[in-house]
């Protein structure tokens, strides 16, 4: 679509007037008008009104930045704006956005306050009629994409959903699972790759059930093959669903909707350091032979090939792909940049051929550009730098290690005075009470700051996911966990650079791709919530290479390719060796050692029919090859049944421990001295397998870390294992913190799996350990995703003396919560709000 220039120049003037006006907030510049002149509105509803009537992607992107900018810098003498925009907004197709101008919208009836005039009221009635849908007797309002979305729900049986992050995609889905629950019951399974995104998914279809009711229906984080054929709605991360596979071939049934949210991640797959790729594929493969959902649908932000890709994974012919590049929440981009001895403050639109540039006059303000660490110069600019955005403003300060973000929240600390609202008073105190008086998160949160990574325990997540929702706390230093679809409401994006890490290591230093630096951007603003998102890069030249310079500000797509075919066919040579001479995973073979032990495993398994299992992810074996493997891992030592149970463990690796069984003394809960004997196991293990050590667990202090592990199987709160005086510091907090998390809750786990299925088998050791957890009512608690430190507090409240024999021990836990729910503290109280709806 060209515009002719007295269009072009609308446009150009308006983004100016946003641009200078942030430059000037900033303090970069000294003008900065005030609002928009008159004449330009005027030829800006024209041209608004125009283009709301070309059913054109791009002049509906023109339509939305305009009216953004109109709405965000309106005057209150302009009568008949708010009727004007919510027309044109609902007649391009975004009726949502729309409702944000209206304060008194009904969204009992999705109706909006009375308009000026009848004609409008009817015109806009007639375009919401075109994107409303009906679930059950309730009506909801939809964007165009999402009544695309909604109406290939109904004629497909894969779907893939490419859009930006705040185009409302999770909205959607949920909704349609509401939907097919309500026609047909059954179980939804929703996997995502993160535990803070499983809290927010959680909390999404806990708010959609009861609105809807739905108060028979569970929601579990966990597989429990006792309780596989009840109506559930599963919310697993990729770990937690391929775990299900071992306990079954077939443990999900009656499967109304599987939907894999975050598909991207599935990328890197063939990267043998990227388990995580890894593990999400092989559960979507397993699901391609093990059920049959009614809808799958595989979701993420601005990916390609979505269609291909589910037809290679789950074999279903039934595929369409629905995706848009339009968002109802416009995203503008600063950038400072330095060029000759000066600074620039850039503004970045879709709409401009080239950014619009402004020399800063003020340019003392800036600190430390163009250097690695975080100097006191920089954290004194990056301080006022978000001061100047207003203490209103909703900011998320990207960080690029978990170790910075807590840093960097408490220098931004440093300038605020404390805070004294209540609620943020017993949120600290919440906090102090259940992890320790000096975790640094208290003293941040104490001056409405806030800093959230994934190492924080899931409790504490929980509750800043929810302050930072209810706008108790306005900033945020966060690391990549941002990046995974948690819906941490933000006005703003500050980024400094993309660096992932502080320090180069041999030279190296991990970086964000432009894919990323595109899902980070997409953070600022969120539908319903903001009309304008803004990121703010502190340093552009940090984002060029020396190869090429990155189209950072773009909305760059990523095509999606997934399976081990290419890795296969850049190394057969040396796999079909290995495979034939039986060498199991080493150093030597490190770069495609994944492989030898998913052939190994795939074959063991299904036999005669594992060549067409390896031909459907791209590994396609000579006859004679294949008999070779299949001989040698038939006649292995070890039963069958424990290399299914641990798909990760090369079967030639686990005939060997088979062996060596009876060197290992293992602990049972029961033992006496359970952190000498697993000291002894793990030292074993970094004997004879090295590789598996480094892997999973990896701790040079052994000792140390088992003692930590009883603690925490025996479920001592963690305010009482971080009781002893050595945790006089926040940064020895968070090492204790971080070994908990991945080393004993998972790597332990996942390294002594093996030995416990051979020699005790049942036994429910690894399982405590795990949950942190050992009494039925507590981890019956976790299961339904209330974090352990509140289940473990709940169990000794109000289940002291539940057995393990209790019958329907869920249905006594749900029902003796709500009978107390009123004594419950806030911030408890709302990590049990699923179970007590």
């Amino acid at each position: 679509m060209n515009l002719p220039k007295d269009d072009l120049a609308i446009i150009e003037d308006l983004l100016s007037f946003e641009h200078k006006t942030i430059a000037h907030k900033l303090g970069f510049v000294n003008f900065g008008k005030e609002e928009i002149p008159y004449n330009l509105l005027i030829k800006s509803i024209g041209l608004i009104d125009k283009l709301s009537r070309i059913d054109d992607p791009k002049a509906n992107k023109i339509v939305v930045v305009l009216s953004s900018i109109l709405w965000t810098y309106r005057n209150d003498e302009w009568d008949g704006l708010k009727d004007y925009l919510i027309l044109v907004l609902s007649r391009i197709g975004f009726p949502p956005s729309s409702i944000m101008l209206d304060k008194d919208y009904a969204t009992n009836n999705n109706r909006f306050s009375s308009l000026d005039s009848l004609i409008n009221e009817y015109l806009i009635t007639l375009y919401q009629f075109k994107h409303e849908i009906f679930v059950r007797e309730n009506k909801y309002l939809l964007t165009s994409f999402q009544k695309k979305v909604w109406d290939a729900f109904e004629n497909h049986k894969l779907l893939g959903i490419s859009a930006p992050t705040s185009a409302g995609k999770s909205y959607i889905i949920i909704l349609k699972a509401i939907d097919m629950i309500l026609k047909a019951g059954g179980n939804v399974v929703y996997i995502v790759p993160t535990l803070s995104l499983v809290s927010q998914v959680c909390s999404d279809f806990n708010a959609a059930l009861k609105n809807f009711g739905l108060l028979h229906y569970g929601i579990s984080t966990t597989f429990n093959i006792q309780e596989a054929n009840n109506n559930k709605i599963y919310v697993l991360t990729q770990e937690k669903a391929i775990s299900a596979f071992s306990q079954n071939d077939r443990p999900f049934t009656n499967i109304r909707m599987l939907v894999v949210d975050e598909i991207q991640n599935i990328e890197q797959v063939a990267d043998e350091d990227d388990q995580r790729a890894k593990t999400l594929y092989d559960t979507l493969v397993e699901f391609r032979y093990s059920s049959k959902p009614e809808l799958t649908v595989i979701s993420g932000p601005r990916v390609e090939g979505l269609k291909i890709l589910g037809i290679e994974i789950f074999n279903e012919m039934s595929a369409v792909e629905e995706k848009t590049k339009d968002s109802p929440v416009v995203s503008f981009t600063y950038a400072i940049s330095k060029k000759n001895g000066s600074y620039y403050f850039n503004q970045y639109s879709d709409l401009l051929d080239s950014p619009n540039r402004i020399k800063i006059i003020h340019d003392s303000l800036i600190k430390g550009y163009g250097k690695s660490r975080y100097e006191p110069d920089f954290i004194g600019y990056l301080v006022e730098f978000v001061e100047r955005l207003g203490l209103d403003a909703r900011n998320i300060i990207f960080s690029p290690t978990s170790g910075q973000a807590r840093k960097t929240a408490i220098e931004l600390s440093k300038s605020r005075k404390p805070i004294t609202d209540m609620k943020i008073l017993s949120l600290v105190e919440y906090i102090e009470q259940t992890v320790h008086p000096k975790y640094d998160l208290c003293l941040t949160l104490s001056k409405g700051i806030a800093y959230h990574h994934g190492k924080m325990p899931s409790h504490v997540r929980a509750v800043v996911e929810r302050a930072l929702r209810d706008k108790l706390i306005n900033d945020v230093a966060c690391t990549t966990t941002l990046m995974q679809g948690v819906n941490l409401p933000a006005q703003n994006v500050i980024v400094r650079n993309p660096d992932l890490a502080i320090k180069s290591v041999d030279g190296v230093k991990p970086r964000l791709t432009e894919y990323e630096i595109a899902n980070l951007r997409g953070r600022a603003g969120r539908l319903l919530k903001d009309f304008i998102g803004r990121t703010f890069v502190l340093e552009e030249g940090a984002f060029d290479t020396e190869d090429n310079k990155m189209e950072l500000f773009q909305e760059t797509e990523k095509t999606l390719h997934a399976g081990y075919g290419e890795k296969y066919s850049e190394n057969q040579i040396y796999i079909d060796e290995c495979l034939l001479n039986n060498i199991p995973p080493c150093e030597e073979n490190k770069e495609f050692s994944f492989l030898l032990t998913y052939i190994r495993q795939v074959i063991l398994k299904h036999s005669i029919q594992a060549p067409e299992r390896l031909r459907s992810v791209g590994i396609v074996l000579g006859e004679d090859l294949f008999n070779a493997i299949r001989l040698s891992v038939e006649s292995l030592s070890v039963p069958s049944e424990i290399c299914y149970k641990n798909r990760y463990w090369d079967p030639l690796d686990l005939d060997d421990l088979f062996k060596r069984r009876d060197i290992f003394n293992l602990p049972t809960f029961q033992s006496s001295r359970i952190e000498d004997l697993l000291t002894e196991i793990l030292t074993l293990m970094k004997t004879y397998y090295p590789i598996y050590y480094h892997k999973y667990f990896g701790i040079d202090k052994i000792k140390s870390a088992c003692i930590t592990a009883k603690q925490w199987m025996k479920e001592q709160p963690l305010k009482e294992i971080l009781r002893d005086d050595y945790y006089d510091t926040s940064d020895k907090i968070d090492e204790r913190l971080n070994l908990i998390q991945n080393k004993i809750s998972f790597g332990l786990p996942m390294l002594l799996k093996p030995l416990y299925d051979i020699k005790l088998p049942g036994n429910m050791f690894l399982t405590f350990m795990e949950m942190g957890a050992y009494r039925p009512p507590t981890r019956r608690m976790i299961e339904l995703n209330i974090p352990r430190e509140t289940a473990i507090y709940l169990s000794q409240q109000y289940f002291p003396d539940i057995e393990s024999n209790e019958d329907n021990l869920e249905y006594t836990i749900i029902t003796k919560l709500k009978e107390v729910s009123y004594e419950i503290d806030y911030w408890r109280k709302i990590q049990i709000e699923s179970l007590i709806r």
